[in-house]
């Protein structure tokens, strides 16, 4: 008899879960919005919002679910964590859940391992926002929701008056509380890890390149392995297993990115969930060999007991993005010729057609992207410098017309 699997979230990123659940079990999938083509592939489905954690708790019990999964999104982990721990489910916890989708609880709890932060607070209103600011001594600051999720809300501070500007903006994204802290420049780095049964075991790390757009704070790129000095790619390594492990997570995958400004690295945030834009999927499997569905399920249902085989080959992958201006889509060049590439694996191409309005949003969700792999750095670069020349785009704004935005 199949198990029953509940999957939180229908969105592209779940897709890859969803698609490795229904050829073993059955599958519950829960979301605001699931497309009729995902209707069809799942045995049940329930549109409800899934941070409601008490619905989807009563769902789960009528049912009588063996385990409660969700990826790459960190808004249905807390409900994840709720409903396997209410029903004695595998799970990593509530608690733990709520320290890994909350961006000051982070902060507050390397503060207590002894982990260095940049300086921080906790505001409700401008009054206090502008009090911290003035407190640090001006210069940048960053301002963000402390539990939302790809990078919305996030924007950049440089003076008192844009800090005045911009609160209101920011707030519209939060619970009412904002996480204002010290802007950090520098190298920044991604890691991959996984836990079993408490145990720490790190997978990849690798180098983020960010548009050059203001308050984007989206990646243009991500590469794997990390092409840093590998004492620095050390260093993280072994930060993040102390903050993983002292986060108490039991389970599952974790992603962290990380921020080094005079030679000192900090927490940008971590979650307890595999990392967005087809991380989780594809390029952990590129890089180590793991099947992070298979393990992620198997882990859901109590059944992953010992750590599966890696390896660790030599080849190098990424993820390659970029936005489209705002306007409609009048000139698609290059899709067919990009997805017939060898190198070029699962991405957000076949969403771009002719008539296709967009609206330029600053946040990481309004990305395009794809997931590129070559033999050494160097070849990633050539195969992603070739897709840049075939991929042509134009939408028009009403006025001009427009192309890519790559960096």
């Amino acid at each position: 008899m199949r198990k029953k699997l509940m999957i939180l979230g229908a969105g592209v990123y779940q897709m890859p879960l969803i698609e490795e659940a229904i050829k073993q079990c059955e599958v519950l999938l829960v979301a605001p919005k699931i497309e009729e083509e995902i209707k069809k592939l799942v045995d049940y489905y329930f549109l409800c919002d899934v941070t409601k954690k008490e619905s989807i708790l009563e769902i789960a019990k009528k049912e009588k679910i063996d385990g409660i999964i969700t990826d790459q999104t960190d808004i249905a982990v807390r409900t994840v964590a709720y409903v396997a721990e209410k029903l004695n489910l595998s799970g990593i916890g509530y608690e733990t859940a709520c320290l890994f989708t909350n961006k000051f609880l982070m902060r507050e709890k390397c503060d207590q391992l002894g982990i260095p932060t940049l300086p921080y607070k906790l505001v409700k209103t401008l009054e206090e926002a502008i009090a911290f600011y003035n407190e640090i001594g001006k210069g940048k600051v960053i301002i963000k929701p402390v539990d939302n999720q790809g990078s919305r809300g996030v924007q950049q501070i440089e003076s008192e008056q844009e800090l005045c500007q911009k609160f209101n903006e920011t707030r519209k994204y939060s619970n009412n509380s904002i996480l204002i802290e010290k802007m950090a420049t520098g190298q920044e780095f991604v890691m991959e890890s996984l836990c079993i049964d408490g145990k720490y075991y790190p997978l990849i790390c690798g180098d983020t390149n960010y548009f050059s757009i203001k308050d984007a704070f989206a990646a243009k790129t991500r590469i794997f392995p990390s092409n840093a000095d590998s004492k620095l790619v050390k260093r993280v390594k072994e930060l993040n297993q102390k903050i993983i492990t002292g986060f108490g997570l039991k389970q599952g995958i974790s992603h962290s990115e990380y921020i080094m400004e005079q030679d000192e690295i900090y927490l940008i945030e971590t979650a307890a969930r595999g990392g967005g834009v087809f991380i989780s999927s594809d390029l952990i499997s590129l890089g180590t060999g793991l099947n992070t569905e298979k393990f992620l399920i198997a882990m859901a249902l109590g059944e992953q007991k010992e750590v599966p085989s890696l390896s660790y080959d030599k080849n190098t992958c990424g993820y390659m993005a970029f936005f489209l201006p705002k306007g409609e889509v009048i000139s698609v060049q290059g899709i067919e010729e990009v997805l017939s590439l060898p190198f070029v694996h699962r991405n957000l191409l076949r969403n771009i057609k002719i008539g296709t309005k967009t609206e330029f949003h600053l946040d990481k969700t309004a990305r395009y992207c794809m997931i590129v792999s070559a033999k050494n750095l160097k070849e990633l670069e050539e195969r992603m410098d070739k897709i840049k020349n075939l991929l042509k785009i134009e939408v028009f704004d009403g006025e001009n017309i427009k192309e890519i935005i790559w960096e």
